[in-house]
This record gives structure tokens, C-alpha cells and sequence, in this order.
């Protein structure tokens, strides 16, 4: 089993270290100019023991060759999944066959890219991770956990498992990770997303009350329309691995930010409508109102639309915009299902 790893950011990046370092046959599929550094200097990679520089195995897209037994694993980012998925689906197997025709693992955040692989690839094994990874910086990857890099957890989409599963959850403890397979992922994907929808507020600037605030009630949002939706998020003492020894160790004087501040950082294409965005979408479906997630996502989307940066705009910006959205009765939950009827 040869694992190709889709995306050279903070989770593939880490993943691509910590196989080679195991002697798990991998290749990680990069671009841009971080492809072109880490081909000739390595992975710069910061764990809580130290930094190492780490050599990888890489290609880009189009020197990719794709053999019968390899496993593809989904990096990149929500919003950039339809279309690496389209590209990897078609793509010729030696001997014959296509791309689609091999398992496909998906480490997004959110509960969208499961769906979009399925479209093509029969066999999806969603996945659900936490790992405090930063990569801002061209060929440099942090990643603050220890000792362990990751906690990791697989299934078969929507739901089972299998031989592939356990081999993946196998080679992922190889490769220093906790990692465990269940037969209900949708569960932990959408526990996930419940951590997740605070990622947004870290592009406000805020007070420690404004963020509480904030947090508590984009939450409660999303675990109500979750719940309308027919998920039951997965509790963390439902965990079948110990992660009593696994912490985060952080220096208080640096950045720690999640996926969706260091995408600003960046430049990226933000996730938020994959996060908050999904959270409006369930809302608008089973009627429940998500004034405070659907704020987060219109001013998260304004501050990319102008190239912002994380601190522009004030934590106080989005507690008016919810307040002012639930006093409008805005267009989603109980509001857009009364009006549908009238």
C-alpha cells in the first residue's frame, strides 16, 4: 500500500514527515513554490522535541503516476476539493483503470468533501483529525502536539469499516499518530466541525468576553442544527484511544492560529463557507436560525474579498451583525420556512 498524499500544507506536510520518518511508503503532491523547496531543501519540521529537516518523496500533479494498491489522501482544503478530486478521478492507472477507482481518504474539516468525493470514487473513507499544525512560512511546518503528532479517526463513508480502514489506522500509529477506526465517522466529522466553528473569530480583533460571547452562541447554533439534521456528535469519552499523554505545548509569545487564520495569513481561499457556511446551509434546510455563524461568514467573506488580514475588523463588527440578524428575523431557520409558505 502506497499512500499518496494530495496537498503539501500543514496536515500533508506533517503526514508526508512523520511516514518517511516511519518508512511507510508514501508521495506527497505538491505546488507552487513550496513544492519547489521542499524538492530541494526538505521539510523544515518543528515538533515540541526539536526541528529537524526532513527529506520527502515529491511530484507535482502532472508527474503524478498512479498504480493499483495506492490509497489516495485528501489534503488539501474543503473549498479546493471538487476540483482535485475531478482531476485525481481521471487520472490512468498503470496496467488500467482510472483513479476512481482507488480508495480515497478525506481529512477535511466540515462534512462537504465526503459527499463530493463520492460522486466519483466508490470507496471514501472519511477521516477526522486535530492536529495543531502551522504552516505559514514556505517550507516550514510547527506542529505544537506531543508526543504523538495527531489524533486521528477513520471510517468507511457513510458509514462501516473494513480491511483498508484498519490498514490505514495501523500505518497511521506506525507513523506516530492515535489514531482509531470507527463505523460511524459522520459523527466525528461533525464533533469536529462543532470545534471548528470558532476557528473564524480568530480573524477579530476581540476582548477575551467578546470572544466567550461568541463562541458559545456560534456553537450552540451549530449543535442545534446538527441535531436537526440528524447528526449526533461524537463525545470525547467515546475516544477508544488513551490521550491522557497527548498535549499541546506552545510558546506564549507565538502564533498558534487554526486552519482558517493561517489561510488569511496566506492569501489562501478561506473555508469558512464549508464551516460556519455549512452550519448556515443545515439551518436553512431544518429550520433552525444561525444569525451569529451566518455573520461570521458574510464578514469573513468580505475581508477576503479585499485581501484582508486577521485583526481588521472588530469581534464587536460580528456581535452587532448576529444581534441585528436575529432582530430582522433573517432569511434562514424558522424565518425562511415561514416565508416559503407564504
Amino acid at each position: 500500500m502506497r499512500y499518496i498524499i494530495i496537498g503539501a500544507g500543514a496536515v500533508g506536510a506533517s503526514l508526508a514527515a512523520e511516514f518517511e520518518l516511519a518508512g511507510i511508503d508514501y508521495l506527497l503532491v505538491g505546488r507552487g513554490a513550496q513544492l519547489s523547496h521542499l524538492q530541494q531543501h526538505g521539510l523544515s519540521f518543528r515538533r515540541p522535541s526539536g526541528t529537524r529537516v526532513v527529506p520527502l518523496k515529491l511530484t507535482d500533479q502532472a508527474g503524478l503516476r498512479l498504480r493499483a494498491g495506492d490509497v489516495l489522501v485528501l489534503t488539501v482544503k474543503t473549498q479546493d476539493a471538487e476540483e482535485t478530486s475531478a482531476a485525481l478521478a481521471v487520472l490512468p492507472l498503470e496496467g488500467g483503470g482510472r483513479g476512481a477507482d482507488l480508495p480515497i481518504v478525506t481529512l477535511q474539516n466540515g462534512l462537504a468533501t465526503e459527499r463530493i468525493a463520492a460522486r466519483r470514487f466508490a470507496n471514501v473513507y472519511g477521516a477526522s483529525i486535530l492536529v495543531p499544525a502551522i504552516y505559514t512560512e514556505t517550507g516550514r511546518v510547527k506542529v505544537l502536539s506531543g508526543p504523538q503528532l495527531a489524533l486521528v479517526t477513520v471510517g468507511r463513508f457513510p458509514s462501516g469499516r473494513d480491511a483498508v480502514s484498519a490498514q490505514i489506522v495501523a500505518d497511521l500509529t506506525r507513523a506516530n499518530s492515535l489514531a482509531e477506526e470507527r463505523e460511524d465517522i459522520q459523527r466525528w466529522k461533525a464533533a469536529k466541525l462543532l470545534r471548528n466553528v470558532k476557528n473564524v473569530l480568530e480573524l477579530f480583533a476581540s476582548t477575551p468576553e467578546e470572544l466567550e460571547q461568541a463562541g458559545h452562541a456560534m456553537v450552540a447554533e451549530a449543535e442545534q442544527a446538527l441535531r436537526a439534521a440528524g447528526y449526533d456528535p461524537a463525545r470525547n469519552e467515546e475516544r477508544r484511544v488513551s490521550i491522557a499523554e497527548w498535549k499541546v505545548l506552545r510558546d506564549e509569545d507565538e502564533p498558534t492560529g487554526q486552519s482558517t487564520w493561517q489561510s488569511f495569513v496566506r492569501g489562501a481561499r478561506s473555508e469558512v463557507d464549508f464551516l460556519n457556511g455549512e452550519i448556515v446551509l443545515l439551518g436553512r434546510l431544518h429550520g433552525v436560525a444561525t444569525p451569529w455563524n451566518h455573520a461570521a461568514q458574510r464578514l469573513a467573506a468580505e475581508l477576503a474579498a479585499r485581501g484582508g488580514a486577521p485583526g481588521e475588523i472588530e469581534l464587536s463588527t460580528l456581535i452587532a451583525q448576529a444581534r441585528a440578524n436575529e432582530a430582522n428575523g433573517e432569511a434562514t431557520g424558522a424565518g425562511a420556512a415561514t416565508r416559503a409558505t407564504e
